[in-house]
């Protein structure tokens, strides 16, 4: 990414998870800005990171999400890798 770094990650590992749930993330991009609450979750053999929603109006609308695949891609393989590295 150009001008977007993570500066820092905190993972939580979550044993029995709801729907697949292996761990709860935060990740801080530039020094700048927190995000909380993004699930790493692992279901077939897949992965894939979900953002904080709403639930409680009907859209279940995220607080907050990547816009383009590249940045979903890029914060995902680092929270994948950290999750990794710490659960060998």
């Amino acid at each position: 990414m150009n001008n977007l770094t993570i500066t820092s990650t905190k993972i939580l590992p979550i044993s029995n998870g709801i729907g697949g749930c292996v761990a709860i993330a935060q990740v801080v991009l530039n020094d700048a800005i927190k995000l909380t609450g993004l699930k790493l979750v692992e279901n077939d053999g897949k992965r894939y990171i979900t953002y904080p929603r709403n639930l409680s109006n009907k859209q279940k609308k995220s607080y907050f999400y990547p816009i383009n695949e590249n940045t979903a891609d890029f914060i995902a393989n680092r929270l994948w890798a950290d999750f990794d590295a710490e659960n060998k």
